[in-house]
């Protein structure tokens, strides 16, 4: 399959762009750890379950989040004078400069069970979930801001690495305990079996991009490989040079197992608490497992004249230079599949929760919640270790529980969210949880809504679903 490098690129980004609406992050709620009646609260910490309750069903619900350093409204922009919307392009490479990432992904609550047997106890629940993470390697956007201009000899740009593109869908089974100790002190664990379903994770690809001294020539080397795995069969026609995708309905044998532990000390003043969450090797893809690779033998390509230090005008791109290289390196960018590739290992990003609640009144609570997470990326791939940590995102929230009479929730917060650095102030949260009769629990959150305006929004959390509780009493 011939495919032209920097189109793809594109390609890539304006769909991951396009998804802003839709995209998600994976991450905990803090409106969700700090209610004390929904049960998805156990899913923040495995020592948590619901106060009024001894035995909950969580029936089928979901949580949608996204998460990207660019708002809608900052990548499209309005040019009054000729009357047409453009894509500002300076905006967009100078914000991902800093190797932040668009990431994308949601939950879907398919069950959910637990009893309180009074000393402990005992959780189940299923999930499907979906990951993906997109960024842009600094050299590259160093190279489409300024060219080559400045970067000769030694001055190597990196245009393309592990970054760019990392995609996951999988499910979750988890079995989880808690034991109380004391009267205050509350511990839990819970191990959760992983079945991959579909995986794209980079192996090693790169580009790099070498401009001669005197800026007579630039030599391009580029490595594609990807490793991929899941339900999609993916098959490369050599003689046509096609490439076929097909969906195709199987029972997955990627396995893998993560687990959670928490810990809880409450009285009647205060609670404090303290989670884990993913903790452990993650899936291991063993099926219909496939590599993606650069098709040359030779990835190497020399183009003479190539100072394009003028690729961008105004904010946009200049076609007469990018048509230039868009021609040159469509030859390095084939690629094909090879089938029956080496199995290999993806971690689960992990997370660590730390809380503090005062509780004003019995019905009025207040605290702080910070929820720290990890993106260690790919570990293992055959018998070679490749680099774990590759971002780390935090949120500080300060939190306001409201219980009134014994059905009814509020729950607010107001979160201060980091990602590599870079600080988002503004970032409010409110939740509702009705449950009429002690029976029947309607749920809906919105969290780390960074503007009213969706334009405007660089990450949402949105949860909505349905409990049934049976044994409950007043709180």
């Amino acid at each position: 399959m011939r495919k032209v490098f920097l189109k793809t690129l594109a390609a890539i980004f304006f769909i991951a762009i396009m998804s802003l609406p839709f995209a998600a992050q994976s991450q905990t709620s803090s409106i969700m750890y700090a209610s004390s009646r929904n049960p998805l609260m156990n899913n923040a910490n495995p020592a948590f379950f619901p106060s009024n309750s001894k035995l909950y069903f969580s029936l089928p619900g979901a949580n949608v989040k996204f998460s990207s350093p660019l708002a809608f409204s900052s990548i499209f922009q309005y040019d009054s004078a000729e009357n047409k919307t453009y894509i500002n392009a300076n905006n967009i490479l100078d914000t991902l400069a800093n190797g932040d990432k668009i990431r994308f992904g949601t939950n879907v609550n398919a069950f959910g069970f637990g009893i309180n047997f009074g000393k402990f106890f005992v959780t189940l629940s299923s999930q499907v979930k979906v990951d993906v993470g997109f960024g842009m390697p600094s050299g590259l956007v160093t190279f489409l801001n300024e060219g080559n201009y400045g970067h000769t000899g030694d001055d190597v740009l990196e245009l393309l690495d592990g970054n760019l593109i990392n995609a996951r869908v999988y499910a979750e089974g988890a079995l989880g305990f808690g034991y109380k100790i004391t009267d205050e002190l509350t511990v839990g664990a819970r191990l959760k079996m992983l079945l991959g379903y579909l995986d794209l994770s980079n192996a090693g690809s790169s580009m790099t991009l070498t401009t001669a001294p005197d800026y007579s020539s630039m030599t391009a080397d580029l490595d594609i490989n990807m490793n991929y795995a899941g339900c999609i069969d993916i098959q490369y026609d050599s003689v046509n040079d096609q490439t076929t995708y097909n969906i195709r309905t199987y029972t997955p044998k990627n396995y893998g197992f993560n687990i959670d532990l928490g810990a809880k000390y409450e009285t009647d003043l205060f609670e404090v608490s303290a989670s884990i969450l993913d903790l452990g090797p993650g899936i291991h893809w063993t099926d219909s497992v496939s590599r993606i690779v650069s098709a040359r033998e030779d990835n190497t390509f020399t183009f003479e004249g190539a100072d394009v230090s003028n690729m961008m005008h105004g904010g946009q791109m200049d076609s007469t230079y990018t048509q230039m290289l868009i021609d040159s390196l469509s030859s390095l960018a084939k690629t094909k599949t090879i089938n029956g590739g080496e199995d290999y290992w993806t971690s689960i990003p992990t997370k660590v929760n730390l809380g503090g609640i005062f509780h004003i009144t019995q019905g009025v609570s207040a605290g702080l919640l910070f929820h720290g997470e990890f993106e260690r990326g790919l570990v293992k791939v055959g018998d070679v270790f490749k680099k774990k940590n590759v971002g780390f995102y935090s949120r500080t929230s300060l939190l306001a529980r409201v219980n009134l009479y014994d059905w009814v929730e509020l729950v607010a917060s107001y979160s201060l969210t980091s990602s590599n650095g870079n600080w988002n102030f503004f970032n409010p949260g409110v939740g509702l949880t009705l449950t009429p009769f002690r029976t029947l629990q309607i749920y809906t959150f919105l969290d780390y809504i960074s503007n009213i305006y969706i334009v405007d929004a660089k990450q949402l959390n949105i949860s909505l679903g349905l409990n049934l509780f049976f044994g409950s009493h007043a709180d």
